[in-house]
């Protein structure tokens, strides 16, 4: 895994998860440019995939890549369809599972056959329940296209779907045989996704020595956030091997630092909701993030410092518009929701905070609701 010392040079392009508990299991996490066009093959070495594929994508990328992954898949010797959903959050839905079911169903796909998710976060999180849940459990490959999705959403195993309003609130634990990242996608990327992709890039700065116990991430951003694209490869390799660091010390969120993952998704989960998801993923874990290093900061377990770097931050990468433009709820409404969230235990909101230096997160559940209200309003 490159460490923030490394990460100039770095030509790493393949990151091993490795799981224990019961029989232990392994997968490749691959990011490098041009890996679309030898996805077939990729996928062909990794053994085990049955015969049939279904490739399970949005509207938005079925002209641009769904062709050529098809063909890939075919000329690998698969036998290939697919099933093409609307973009967008309300397409993570239980009606939508039930179609790719149905779909599997009709067209003879067996547990030992392969469900590819080809998109980003939306498209992972519904290909990735589907395939937890058809035949008590099929073979999941993920190719993500979004920097979301390549540096958080498409690893570690996590699948869900919203219920209702509250996002996430239906998913299941299930790992993929592999994750296919090819960092080419990100040139085709409108900027408004890519921005909103760095939110969740910079909270890898914010709790990396929680994580994986380095530092230097968030330093590292600061310096080379005015040309990203000529370090791209390297950003995106720290932030999954952060992710799976994590990810292997704790499978299943059952030990507490998998939480460390969802610094400021509370927050942002609620803003997602509200604005009946007119903001995306990342734009949401932005202001969230915001939000909870100032709860940190009034609360006095952060210096008020890091909020400054963190404002500088936003304003280098553009996420700044994104604090300027986040529409306005009542924070009595924001609260509500974020009682809701599926983190919450038996005691109040389970919120992740930076804590005494940067890089070192806390978990707390004790937090007032008044003292997360005085943030709210601010």
């Amino acid at each position: 895994m490159p460490s923030p010392a490394d990460l100039s040079t770095s030509q790493i392009s393949h990151i091993e998860v490795i799981l224990n508990g019961g029989e232990p299991r392994r997968y490749p996490i691959v990011a490098q440019a041009g890996l679309m066009a030898g996805l077939g093959q990729e996928c062909r070495q990794l053994g085990s995939l049955g015969k049939k594929v279904l490739i399970l994508t949005d509207a938005n990328l079925q002209n641009r890549y769904l062709n050529q992954v098809q063909a890939s898949l075919q000329q690998a010797g698969f036998e290939v369809s697919s099933v093409v959903l609307d973009a967008g959050e309300p397409s993570k839905s239980l009606t939508q599972a039930q179609f790719v079911y149905q779909t599997l169903i009709q067209q003879g796909f067996t547990r030992k056959d392969t469900l590819l998710g080809l998109g980003g976060g939306v498209v992972g999180d519904l290909s990735g329940f589907c395939a937890s849940t058809y035949h008590r459990g099929m073979t999941l490959i993920h190719v993500p296209t979004t920097l979301v999705a390549q540096v958080d959403s498409a690893i570690g195993g996590k699948t869900a779907v919203n219920l209702g309003q509250i996002k996430n609130m239906v998913g299941t634990f299930y790992q993929p045989k592999a994750v296919f990242a090819d960092t080419d996608t990100l040139n085709t990327l409108p900027p408004r996704e890519f921005m909103a992709g760095m939110a969740e890039v910079i909270k890898y700065g914010l709790i990396e020595t929680s994580c994986d116990g380095q530092t230097g991430f968030f330093d590292w951003l600061e310096t080379h956030a005015s040309n990203l694209n000529a370090v791209l490869p390297a950003m995106i390799h720290r932030c999954a091997a952060i992710k799976a660091a994590v990810v292997m010390a704790d499978e299943l969120e059952t030990k507490g630092l998998r939480f460390f993952l969802n610094l400021g998704h509370t927050f942002g989960h609620a803003y997602e909701t509200l604005s009946e998801y007119g903001i995306l993923h990342g734009e949401a874990v932005a202001i969230g993030m915001r939000l909870a290093v100032r709860l940190s900061v009034e609360l006095g377990l952060i210096e008020a410092t890091l909020l400054q770097r963190l404002d500088g931050l936003y304003q280098q990468v553009g996420l700044s518009s994104v604090l300027e433009n986040a529409p306005h709820f009542p924070a009595t409404e924001v609260l509500a929701i974020m009682k809701h969230d599926k983190k919450n235990q038996d005691a109040g909101i389970k919120l992740i905070l930076p804590h005494q230096t940067l890089g070192r997160v806390v978990v707390r559940d004790d937090i007032p609701d008044a003292a997360i209200l005085s943030v709210l309003k601010a």
